[in-house]
């Protein structure tokens, strides 16, 4: 059987942690189908954010099948989109139809049923039940149902690897004091984005979800330098199917286009030495991978940088990190000493690794065997959180200035660490633009 490489990366999470060939961890991955209800408390513009991003992530580990039931005849309440209906987001995403019953369910806004994962959120909040009622408001706020959405597909599918399905919750604002209502903070103008890979991808997802009053004032500049592989596929919730070979940035730029927003591509890598002309975004939401280009950052002329990591092993792979520097918190200095690892050219001990070299080369056994296990639902969340910190940065409030966290865990670590930028050339695009409640 032939690697199937549009998977590898989600297929080694099963092979890494259960001790199971490629072939059995793509054969349990392809077994795996999911139903998505959107119930009567689900159409408010978090529920549909939560809807689509379940979907969009969700079709890239359950590969049997995903479908989407329930009244998906309403006006879609979400930019993330440009259907009119949710149906017809539905549609454009894409799903995969099946006859059966679905082994994973998840319920958006609906009464439980068994062995089903709700999702839930409030203001600020998301979070996910088993098999309980999760009535969630109305807040207006799609980031947390874009969290809501993407930690349901994470509990669902740690219930098809035999794990327990989790109730957890995140808080997108975890300060302490009171919170502001989404209604009531001001969007950013301008974001540089550095890195398009899965978190740059989740980036753009979130930012597009926010209702802007007027989404061509908001810039968004994109960079990197690398091609879609197939292998981005089931990591990265922008890429389509079947489509690679083209730059990520030009890829991201036709999409963001589509929804109104002003975009500038730099398709080059970040090199020593780049500093930012008059007018382009203060802000920096960074993707990196590596740790070399993050401690560049810290000349480009950024007066904030939100900086995003996740895990990359069996062990580690829902573990995410998100941090905020600014000139009196350098990026430099939280990496000092560090150095990215060399790849090694040797294949992983293990028969599943073995028998992977004989099917397609050492070289590629190697690379595929080093690589670091990805799963969009995670990146959905710390991509959420990411654009939480900088909507934090562009209404001159206080933020958690280190967070790291499993999407998973029950028990939350609270921030130690909180802030308020003194960013003033970071400018910003109003307030939300909030439509009356249709469904509570």
């Amino acid at each position: 059987m032939a690697l199937t490489r549009q998977i590898s990366r989600i297929a080694k999470l099963l092979v890494d942690a259960e001790g199971i060939s490629f072939p059995e961890a793509e054969a349990r991955l392809k077994a795996m189908t999911l139903e998505i209800v959107v119930g009567p408390w689900g159409h408010s513009p978090a529920g549909h954010a939560a809807v689509l991003t379940a979907l969009a992530v969700g079709r890239r580990s359950f590969l049997g099948g995903v479908r989407v039931t329930g009244d998906l005849t309403l006006a879609l309440r979400s930019p993330l989109s440009t259907a009119s209906t949710i149906g017809g987001a539905v549609q454009e995403i894409g799903i995969a139809k099946f006859a059966e019953p679905p082994a994973a369910r998840i319920i958006i806004g609906g009464e439980p049923m068994e062995g089903s994962v709700a999702a839930w959120w409030d203001g600020w909040k998301a979070g996910v039940r088993h098999d309980q009622i999760a009535v969630p408001s109305d807040s207006g706020n799609p980031l947390a149902g874009i969290t809501a959405g993407a930690m349901a597909i994470g509990a669902a599918f740690q219930s098809m690897r035999g794990k327990h399905p989790y109730c957890a919750d995140i808080d997108l604002w975890p300060t302490p004091g009171p919170v502001p209502a989404f209604g009531d903070v001001y969007l950013p103008s301008a974001v540089w984005l550095m890195g398009l890979g899965n978190l740059g991808q989740a980036f753009i997802w979130s930012l597009a979800s926010l209702p802007f009053q007027t989404p061509s004032n908001f810039m968004l500049y994109l960079q990197d330098f690398d091609t879609v592989s197939e292998e981005n596929w089931a990591t990265s919730i922008l890429v389509e199917d079947d489509r690679f070979g083209e730059l990520k940035t030009k890829m991201a730029e036709v999409w963001i286009e589509r929804r109104g927003f002003a975009v500038r591509r730099v398709d080059r890598p970040l090199f020593d030495g780049l500093k930012l002309a008059g007018g382009e975004p203060r802000l920096c939401l960074s993707g990196f991978d590596k740790i070399t280009p993050r401690r560049l950052l810290a000349e480009v002329g950024f007066e904030a940088i939100v900086d995003a990591g996740l895990g990359r092993t069996a062990h580690d792979f829902d573990k995410f990190r998100v941090n905020v520097f600014d000139a009196q918190h350098r990026i430099d200095d939280h990496f000092v000493g560090m150095v990215d690892s060399s790849p090694s050219p040797n294949v992983p001990d293990g028969v599943a690794y073995q028998m992977l070299e004989a099917d397609i080369g050492r070289c590629g056994a190697a690379e595929i065997g080093h690589a670091s296990i990805a799963v969009p639902y995670v990146s959905a969340v710390a991509g959420a959180i990411a654009v939480a910190r900088a909507i934090a940065i562009s209404s001159g409030l206080h933020y958690a200035a280190s967070e790291a966290q499993r999407v998973s865990a029950i028990e939350r670590r609270v921030p130690r660490i909180v802030r308020s930028s003194e960013a003033r050339g970071i400018g910003h695009s109003g307030i939300p633009k909030l439509c009356a409640s249709s469904n509570l």
